[in-house]
């Protein structure tokens, strides 16, 4: 669970994002642990769906999401699943939509460690939503 504290500049409330990684084999779960070798503690969370168990990892993330909003109603989540078009990542996009939260989300593929590690290292710029966006171009780029 990535968790960036700042200030909402017109609420004044304190917001986090959560970083989730999703795919369909253990790639996400594998991720996380190399990410472990380069921060010492990841604070993500790693999805694998892996078929046949595919649906109990869509439960699983769901439960999750559910767990963080009654938590925090104002969490924001930054999503990076393995390819466009993959089980886990449209699994992904469709339970934030059900759950309304598609505005609270930015989901990127192609996720890779390279992409990881520079978003560690620029996790101070970070501040809110906004600011996420506009490191796109740095996701492409690590892509």
């Amino acid at each position: 669970m990535q968790k960036l504290k700042t200030i909402n500049r017109y609420t004044e409330r304190k917001i986090t994002m959560k970083t989730i990684l999703v795919s369909n084999s253990s790639l996400a779960a594998v991720l996380k642990e190399a990410l472990a070798e380069y921060t010492c503690r990841p604070t993500c969370e790693a999805f694998c769906f892996k078929h046949p168990a595919h649906m109990e990892t869509a439960e699983k993330l769901a439960a999750y999401l559910k767990t963080c909003e009654e938590q925090n109603p104002n969490e924001t989540y930054l999503v990076l699943a393995d390819t466009f078009d993959s089980t886990a990542c449209i699994e992904t996009v469709l339970l934030l939509e059900q759950l309304g939260l598609k505005d609270h989300a930015v989901v990127y593929t192609g996720a890779s460690l390279p992409m990881l590690l520079q978003l560690y290292d620029e996790d101070e710029l970070a501040e809110d939503m906004d600011a996420w966006r506009k490191l796109q171009p740095l996701l492409r780029h690590a892509a």
